[in-house]
């Protein structure tokens, strides 16, 4: 029997937790498994009966490699490497309603091995349990709403009131982000709320966690609009409540946008799946590896 040797620890060799580390990269299971049999086949055949877990790893990334699997490779490096690191990951990813940032949330934590996903919108509806509608109006309407403004002085009342919303979230984001780093938590916080400049200061950070942000952006409207009828399904929000409001919305990610291009954060254009997770995954592997 093969055993596998991590630090002071020894386990038997398993092809379905290997399978299984191996898929999260986006392979197919029934890949995953032929790559496995082969370098299982190979310590037979050299009558190896104990094998360390760091060359395990280039195994996997060597025959990735022979098939032409090179960002496959790196994914499955990436993994294994944000697992062991000393400070926590933050990826935060925004954009206005319906741009895809929790699917996009999703795939990255399975790809990465990131099993705490937070939308901000959670984070809201804790801190309306906390502030009554008298105390905050604005954590009581949909960020493309527009809330009620007591002053006339206001030019542009949708964006005030998401920016009243967008402050007070963000506290409860910093709260995260902040425990996060107290207990080494690695995790994916997405939402409408994540705006680039409100009003966390991630340079005070830096030096505590590794925090990636991105915000994802549909530029045509039919595919934005095509999105809410996408999620309908399986789900209790209709489509009709948010297209009757693409203008709302469609005015939220041009501020969104033009407040991440004012502060250098990477804006995705969200039209391709497997480009959208390519990007980010290469984004943070350069950081990273």
């Amino acid at each position: 029997m093969i055993t596998v040797v991590k630090e002071d620890n020894e386990y038997p060799f398993s092809k379905g937790i290997m399978a299984r580390s191996i898929s999260k990269t986006g392979l197919s299971v029934e890949t995953a498994y032929t790559i496995v049999n082969k370098i299982h086949q190979k310590l037979q055949d050299k009558d190896i009966q104990k094998v360390k877990s760091n060359t395990l790893v280039e195994m996997i990334s060597e025959e990735l490699e022979s098939r032409d699997m090179t960002l496959t490779s790196k994914y499955f490096k990436l993994h294994r490497k944000i697992r062991k690191l000393e400070k926590p990951v933050f990826i935060l990813i925004g954009g206005s309603t319906g741009t895809g940032k929790s699917t996009i949330s999703m795939a990255l934590g399975h790809r990465l091995g990131i099993n705490r996903i937070i939308g901000t919108d959670t984070i809201r509806e804790i801190m309306r349990t906390i502030l009554s509608p008298e105390l905050e109006p604005a954590l009581y309407n949909s960020s493309f709403q527009i809330g009620k403004i007591k002053t006339t002085f206001v030019h542009n009342k949708l964006i005030y009131s998401f920016e009243q919303q967008v402050r007070l979230v963000s506290e409860g984001v910093k709260s995260v982000l902040e425990r996060g780093i107290k207990e080494g938590l690695t995790l994916i916080v997405n939402g409408v709320h994540i705006v680039p400049g409100f009003p966390l200061n991630y340079k005070q950070y830096k030096d505590k966690c590794y925090i990636f942000e991105y915000i994802l952006d549909v530029p045509d409207i039919e595919k934005h609009m095509q999105n809410f009828h996408t999620r309908e399904e399986g789900s209790l929000r209709p489509a009709q409540r948010y297209t009757e409001k693409i203008t709302n919305i469609r005015n939220i990610q041009n501020y969104i946008n033009s407040q991440a291009e004012d502060r250098n954060v990477k804006i995705i254009k969200n039209e391709n799946f497997q480009d959208t997770i390519e990007t980010i995954l290469n984004d943070i592997s350069k950081t990273i590896q």
